[in-house]
């Protein structure tokens, strides 16, 4: 099972029973019936319990968006802290991620694990400002 449950994965018009919902959306009934708990809009009517695939939706969407954070311009996210960190030195590598990205690469200054972060390669030079390249590879361009 994926982490994240895609909510295209159901169709909005129509309603889903609990175990249908799960099978969609490649998760168990347990934490449908936990999401109902947090909040997703039931039709509890009568039995079965029904859920409207434009109500799942609608929770998904929010429940994944809240767990965004936005980035300041001068952090990576760290991948131990789990939060944006400014990197040791604001030194950075830069790594082509695809053919309009790149990929900034550092060591958190708090906890010296990894940090990284995408970023267009359009604004590379908008980066150079506030990140120190580290020399070597693609990252001495600027």
């Amino acid at each position: 099972m994926g982490k994240r449950a895609n909510p295209m994965a159901v169709k909005a018009a129509l309603s889903y029973e609990i175990g249908e919902a799960a099978r969609m959306l490649d998760k168990s009934p347990a934490t449908i019936r936990n999401w109902v708990k947090d909040g997703l809009p039931i039709m509890a009517q009568r039995r079965p319990y029904l859920i409207s695939g434009a109500a799942i939706r609608d929770y998904l969407r929010t429940k994944y968006a809240n767990s965004k954070s936005q980035l300041a311009f001068n952090e990576l996210l760290c991948m131990a802290c789990r939060q944006g960190r400014k990197p040791f030195n604001m030194e950075v590598e830069r790594i082509p991620n695809n053919a309009k990205t790149y990929r900034l690469k550092g060591t958190c200054g708090h906890c010296g694990a990894s940090a990284a972060r995408i970023i267009s390669i359009d604004r590379a030079p908008e980066f150079a400002q506030t990140f120190r390249f580290k020399k070597g590879g693609d990252s001495d361009a600027y």
